[in-house]
This record gives structure tokens, C-alpha cells and sequence, in this order.
């Protein structure tokens, strides 16, 4: 027979140390999104991020038409990746959409 123990814990007070704050879980969400904003990614930051090479990535990802219409900034105003001019050129993402956009897409591209 299982037995049950309630225990009364209306007088119990938890002292946070001044370091330590509470955040609803949506708040903290919205707060990591919102440091991202305005802040920019190279391609080594995003391979990072993905966990994928660099061949597998220009070849599936940056140079797939489809995605490419969605995602370059001369392609397209909504987008948020400045292809380099020139060979040997620099990526730049714009890591919000850059988080978002992988974090709505994992299964079109990985799949």
C-alpha cells in the first residue's frame, strides 16, 4: 500500500543571492532573442551553429536557388545574408533571422 505525505510549505522562504534573478520562461525566451538582434554572424559562426561543413552548407544551403531567393538581401527585402561581391569574400548573417529562419526550416533543409 502506497502511502502519502504532504508537507505544508506556505512558511518556507527562499532567499535568491543578489546575483540570481527569476524570469518567466516567455520573458528569458524574448530576452535571447532580443540580444541577437542587430548583431551580425560570419560563416564560421553559423557552421558553428549548425554543426555542418562548409562544403555541405554553400552547397544545400547558400547556393540552392530556393533558399537562396528566400535569404540573400539583394534577392530579397525579408532576407538577412550579404553574399561577398567577390570570390573569396565575406558572408555576413544577421543572427536573429539567421536563428529563426533554421530554427523554422531544420526540416526542409536536413531532411
Amino acid at each position: 500500500m502506497t502511502q502519502k505525505i504532504t508537507v505544508d510549505l506556505i512558511n518556507i522562504a527562499i532567499t535568491l543571492p543578489e546575483t540570481k534573478v527569476l524570469v518567466d520562461k516567455d520573458d528569458y525566451e524574448q530576452l535571447k532573442e532580443k540580444a541577437s538582434e542587430g548583431q551580425y554572424m560570419t560563416l564560421t559562426d553559423v557552421l558553428k551553429l549548425l554543426s555542418v561543413s562548409r562544403p555541405w552548407f554553400l552547397d544545400k544551403v547558400l547556393y540552392n536557388p530556393d533558399i537562396r531567393s528566400q535569404i540573400d538581401i539583394e534577392l530579397n527585402d525579408n532576407g538577412f545574408v550579404k553574399y561577398p561581391d567577390n570570390q573569396g569574400g565575406r558572408y555576413y548573417f544577421l543572427a536573429s533571422k539567421t536563428r529563426h529562419y533554421f530554427e523554422q526550416h531544420f526540416k526542409d533543409i536536413f531532411c
